[in-house]
């Protein structure tokens, strides 16, 4: 059984409180992962024991103290029996059942929200670290589902769980799939300063020989006060930079609490690996206490720096009630990022279906097996929403997910050139350019090709879009045409199809080998669309060749680029640059139903106007 997840908003303001006030005393302080204000509700449907724990392994805590633990909970009714406890090894498992902690076990009464149990005798943290945590009985499942409160998910050690039916025959780390577990542990000892701080994990930074950048690193902070601002110093290729930072937002006092701070870095004139140091020296305006406050870190230089652009494939169906979010969240990814965005729109079962399911390009080695639809893939290794992205359902997320996966280094500049071919008008000829900024000895690269069509639409049943989300709440506003519109929506204009391939994975020798430093290699690759369905290639114009670079070995696309056809990715998209300013070659009205009208009279319509580059502007308007 998987673990489910909810959201919890309660007790958020509470949490803050706890962080943020108590514990701030000189020689005390909380220790706590992820940031306790955003809570999900975690676990399993049924009656059982749950034993659920974090490990603390800093080396910096040697002699310091563990005086007590305040324990959250998202309701006490239908829990009982509950026990924090330490250990420095999570006990064997027997008959499903956890064997002793060998620290100490302290039972305590659950209540809604924070319990803070103090131990009978302090415990004092060495070299092995410890595991801290607590057990609780579930009784009655119909009131107690979802019991384990965790937040976001930022250590490897921030959730390990045994239950006595889930996870019966072993502790399990849940590190990436559930967050990290919401419990706080009280420190204290004469290692606790009042103003302190270290640098945490710094970004390795790639940028281009002679240019202005940044980087990024964690402020870790080690004070009973929190931090307002600090002072640093860094240091790269023989240059010292210091600077004072105020905080907009404090970080609270609790011990490791960590945000993430943009460094600018110096233009660095030649390519190379340039050893980074970041100290921090003073906190909140004094001296910072912490010893071994400073982190290191590596500068990549490059005389060419690739442009990575993520590419987000979907898996959709007009037949899809849900799927309406997907073709929403790429029209807008679209209208933001024209010139780099990157889409593949897989039809299932529809006019636009042009590969089964089983020929799908999806990655079930890295992704597990395919989930259905709607379903989205970002460069084939991370499953995601092509609206939501990663982010709360009903909000628009895919951007994030999207630019988070652009700062990922691509180890290689893609480039597309398009030209229809002089002797056979129905042929359009692709030639990637790659172009590698350092050499490399193995090359497990491919590249591949796809072709898609913009500015489909069809006036049969089958085009009509499924739209479930007629009369639901919570959405923005670019999804109004299907909450305020009826069960199907009809006239909906489709980019982004996918309508041909050279395959489900690279073409084999299409990279050379050996692939030297800043060399460009050319690859040329046909279609012909003669061959392809009549309808989806009918508008040459609306075609687009899209190039991808995959890592043969695990199935990733590694960067791609795009061109329309007769075109090439050094122009721009430039049918979607033009955005507001292409022709209107379309309009039509709908009602709230979702149901085309010739001329609108009195009340609130949609008017859809399609554009000579393919999109879609739809506006709300109020005829009176």
């Amino acid at each position: 059984m998987k673990v489910k997840k909810t959201i919890i908003k309660c007790a958020a303001a509470a949490a803050l409180a706890l962080l943020g006030v108590q514990g701030a005393a000189a020689g005390n302080i909380v220790y706590s992962l992820g940031d306790n204000t955003t809570q999900y509700g975690t676990g399993g449907k049924n009656a059982e024991t749950y034993d659920v724990g974090i490990r603390i392994s800093d080396p910096n805590l040697k002699g310091v103290s563990i005086k007590g633990v305040r324990i959250a909970f998202p309701f006490a009714n239908g829990l009982s029996n509950a026990k924090a406890w330490l250990t420095k090894q999570l006990p064997e498992i027997k008959s499903s059942k956890a064997g002793e902690f060998d620290i100490l076990t302290q039972s305590f009464t659950i209540a809604e929200g924070y319990t803070e149990v103090l131990f009978s005798k302090p415990y004092t943290l060495t070299d092995e670290g410890v595991y801290v945590g607590y057990s609780f009985d579930v009784e009655k499942v119909e009131t107690a589902l979802y019991p384990v409160w965790t937040g976001k998910y930022t250590s490897p050690d921030g959730f390990y769980i045994h239950t006595t039916k889930i996870y019966r025959t072993a502790w399990r780390s849940l590190y990436g799939q559930a967050g990290d577990l919401t419990i706080q542990v009280l420190l204290e000892g004469d290692k606790i300063y009042t103003n302190a701080a270290t640098v945490g994990e710094i970004e390795e930074a790639n940028v281009e020989t002679g240019k202005e950048s940044t980087t990024t690193f964690q402020l870790v902070n080690y004070g009973s006060n929190g931090i307002q601002s600090f002072d640093y110093t860094l240091s790269i290729d023989g240059k010292n930079i210091s600077k004072h930072v105020d905080l907009d937002e404090a970080v609270p006092a609790v011990y490791g609490q960590t945000v993430g701070i943009t460094a600018q870095l110096p233009a660095l004139p030649k390519k190379g690996a340039y050893p980074l140091t970041i100290v921090i020296s003073k906190v909140n305006g004094v001296s910072n206490k912490q010893p071994n406050a400073f982190g290191q870190g590596v500068v990549n230089v490059y005389n060419t720096l690739p442009t990575h652009r993520a590419v987000v494939e979907e898996y959709t169906g007009t037949w899809c009630g849900y799927c309406p979010r997907g073709y929403v969240g790429l029209e807008e990814m679209n209208r933001l990022y024209p010139n780099d965005f990157i889409a593949l729109s897989y039809h299932n079962a529809d006019p636009m279906e042009v590969f089964t399911v089983n020929e799908f390009p999806w990655n079930p080695a890295v992704l597990g097996e395919f989930p259905g639809y709607p379903s989205a893939a970002i460069d084939r290794i991370m499953q995601t929403d092509a609206f939501s992205g990663n982010s709360q359902y009903g909000t628009f997320g895919i951007d994030k997910a999207w630019l988070e996966r652009n700062k990922v280094f691509a180890p290689a500049e893609v480039e597309v050139r398009t030209k229809w071919d002089s002797s056979n008008s129905n042929v359009l000829v692709a030639t990637a350019e790659v172009t590698f900024p350092v050499e490399r000895a193995d090359n497990p690269y491919e590249l591949g090709f796809v072709l898609t069509s913009d500015g489909l639409t069809g006036t049969a049943s089958e085009w009509r879009q499924a739209n479930y989300y007629s009369g639901e709440a919570g959405w923005p506003s670019s999804m109004d045409m299907f909450v305020e519109g009826g069960s199907k929506v009809a006239d909906l204009v489709f980019n982004d199809v996918v309508v041909a391939r050279s395959g489900a994975a690279g073409i084999e020798g299409s990279v050379k080998s050996p692939i030297k430093a800043d060399e460009t290699q050319s690859y040329e690759y046909k279609f012909d669309i003669s061959t392809l369905k009549p309808d989806l290639v009918a508008d040459k114009s609306k075609l687009r060749v899209n190039v991808l670079l995959i890592n043969k070995q695990t199935g990733e696309i590694v960067n791609a680029n795009k061109a329309w056809a007769g075109k090439s990715s050094t122009d721009g998209i430039s049918n979607l640059a033009a955005g507001e300013n292409a022709s209107v070659v379309g309009v039509s009205f709908y009602d709230l139903q979702g149901r085309r009208i010739q001329s609108p009279r009195s009340g609130i319509f949609f008017r859809q106007e399609r554009l000579a580059n393919g999109q879609m502007k739809v506006q709300k308007v109020v005829v009176r």
